[in-house]
Parts: C-alpha cells; sequence; structure tokens
C-alpha cells in the first residue's frame, strides 16, 4: 500500500498524535516553522498540509512558502479564534479550506480525506487535458529520437559512423532505428 503523505506545519505535537488514530493510511510528517515546512514539502511532496492560521501571520506566510513549492498541495488552514477576515484572507491565497483547530478528529479526518480526494482528481484532470509533466519514458524516448537522427545527420547516413559517435554498438543502434521508427536510405 502506499502511503499518502499528510504534512502538520504546528509545533504542537498533540494534533499529529491525535490525527493518526484516523490516518492510518497516511504518512504524517511534522514541521515547526515555515522553514521546516518548506524543506518537508521539497523531501515528502505531501498532497495535504495542515497550517495553522495565527493572527500574526506566520501561518499565512507558511501557506504561501508550501504552495510556492508544491502548488497542487491542498493546505488546510486550522482557525482557532474564529477570525473570518483571516480566513478569507488564506483562502484568497490559496488555502483548500479553512477549518475550526477544536474540529473533532474525524470531522478533521474527513477534511483530509477531501482534500486529498480533490488533489487526485485535479492531477487526473491534469493527464486527461496533457498539462501534466511528460513522462520519463517519453523525455528519454524523445531524447534518444534527437540524438539518433542528429548523429546520422553529422555523418550523411552512415550507419558505422553514427554508431561511433553515438557510442553505442552497431546493433544496438538497430534496435534504436527500429525502436523510432527511424528509417535510413
Amino acid at each position: 500500500m502506499i502511503l499518502r503523505t499528510l504534512l502538520i506545519a504546528d509545533d504542537e505535537s498533540a494534533l499529529g498524535r491525535t490525527l493518526c488514530d484516523g490516518l492510518r493510511s497516511w504518512r504524517i510528517v511534522v514541521a515547526i516553522d515555515r522553514a521546516s515546512a518548506r524543506a518537508a514539502v521539497k523531501a515528502h511532496r505531501p498532497t495535504v498540509a495542515l497550517v495553522p492560521l495565527d493572527p500574526g501571520g506566520e501561518g499565512t506566510a507558511t501557506l504561501g512558502a508550501i504552495l510556492a513549492e508544491a502548488p497542487a498541495c491542498k493546505v488546510v488552514m486550522l482557525d482557532g479564534g474564529n477570525d473570518r477576515a483571516a480566513a478569507a484572507r488564506a483562502v484568497a491565497l490559496g488555502a483548500h479550506d479553512v477549518v475550526l483547530r477544536a474540529a473533532e478528529p474525524a470531522e478533521l479526518t474527513v477534511v483530509i480525506e477531501r482534500a486529498h480526494h480533490r488533489h487526485a482528481l485535479e492531477q487526473e484532470g491534469r493527464r486527461l487535458t496533457g498539462d501534466a509533466p511528460p513522462t520519463l519514458r517519453a523525455v528519454r524516448d524523445a531524447a534518444e529520437r534527437r540524438a539518433v537522427l542528429d548523429a546520422l545527420a553529422r555523418v550523411d547516413g552512415n550507419l558505422s559512423a553514427a554508431a561511433r559517435l553515438l557510442e553505442v554498438s552497431r546493433p544496438t543502434l538497430y534496435n534504436l532505428l527500429r525502436q523510432h521508427g527511424i528509417r535510413t536510405a
């Protein structure tokens, strides 16, 4: 089973322990400040993050840092003071949702699961519309095809010379020609 990753950007470790029971299929990563949250996003690529919404603005700064590193991450802000203006500001800055910090763990689990579901749907939509980054295989195939065509052009179609230029054996060159549908005269 592939574990989904949840980032909790909060120095209150009780939240992580509370959520562990309801989120057994998740890997939970805890960050204590904006810098460690950004590092955790780089290292773990979470699909969902929980960030406290505080009056000092550190929460919105952390939100910005997370979204700068992983724009597709769904950031759920935890509002401890029921501050509607701060919640609206967080949503305007890209937060996926704002929930009361005192919410029941089961309710918070549902919010996290729904955020992940939304993330998965958006990723699938990007793949279907072609907005997803190309796969490694597609990039490798395109690079191989370009290299073979370039080598053939440089040596006027001489297969032995092209193989030497590419530093591959002739049978490997023949396989590449066949694999990429390249015909020689």
